[in-house]
């Protein structure tokens, strides 16, 4: 079974990261999924964004849970020389829906609205269900806490992915799919085994290195995260 290959904040190694043009980047580059981070603002809408401020890729020095949907899209995205506008969850969804390709949505802890996060991600995919399902796609929602998953699992919706941060959770965490990082997982590949043996399967972060590409295609891993999809595609040797 080949890996498939989810553009990691979109097609980021060459747009601006987590933004719109980066995902339609991610088309272009005929990744098989988008990952995103997702957090609520203010007024509690859903945002893809991966910091809990805009420091880092902005401007501004805004945190994310103080400020407003609409300032927060009125921003540009500068990462690596790119340039980019922000992109709502409903806007990306739409993107996955229309382009039929598969959807990654981490939820970002701590926060403070908690658990609130998973809530409205659930709520608004539920809105969407009929087209969800038409077109196919998988969505997946995954977390490095375990009473975010845990909130999915309830929920009986969609599976969550469990983003392991330690070796040792592999043997405890009740999970059909582990997001393992990939340092991670080249200084223990018997947690390649252990994950298979267990009947689960393994998404790994964030892989850009052509060796790590091929790493992770020979030992199963069901599914590559990656900021260059094209490289990916080209490397393991996709059409």
């Amino acid at each position: 079974m080949r890996p498939k290959i989810f553009a990691h904040r979109g097609a980021s190694a060459d747009f601006a990261e987590q933004s719109y043009e980066s995902y339609a980047g991610a088309i272009s580059q005929n990744a098989d999924g988008f990952e995103c981070d997702v957090q609520l603002t203010a007024d509690r809408e859903i945002i893809c964004w991966h910091d809990d401020d805009t420091n880092r890729l902005t401007d501004k020095q805004w945190l994310i849970s103080k400020t407003p949907m609409k300032d927060l899209l009125k921003l540009e995205i500068k990462n690596e020389g790119n340039l980019g506008r922000p992109i709502t969850f409903l806007e990306l969804l739409q993107i996955s829906i229309d382009s039929r390709r598969d959807l990654l949505v981490e939820t970002k802890h701590p926060v403070p609205n908690k658990g609130l996060i998973e809530k409205l991600v659930l709520q608004e995919l539920k809105k969407r269900k009929s087209d969800i399902k038409k077109s196919g796609i998988n969505i997946n929602i995954m977390s490095f806490s375990f009473f975010a998953t845990q909130r999915i699992v309830i929920s009986k919706q969609f599976t969550p992915v469990y983003l392991v941060a330690k070796a040792p959770q592999i043997k405890y965490l009740p999970a059909e799919i582990y997001g393992v990082y990939i340092n991670l997982l080249k200084a223990k590949p018997e947690l390649i085994e252990l994950a298979h043996k267990r009947g689960k399967k393994i998404y790994v972060w964030t892989v850009n290195e052509a060796e790590d590409m091929e790493f992770c295609a020979r030992n199963g891993v069901a599914g590559i995260i990656t900021d260059n999809p094209a490289r990916a595609k080209n490397v393991l040797g996709y059409s």
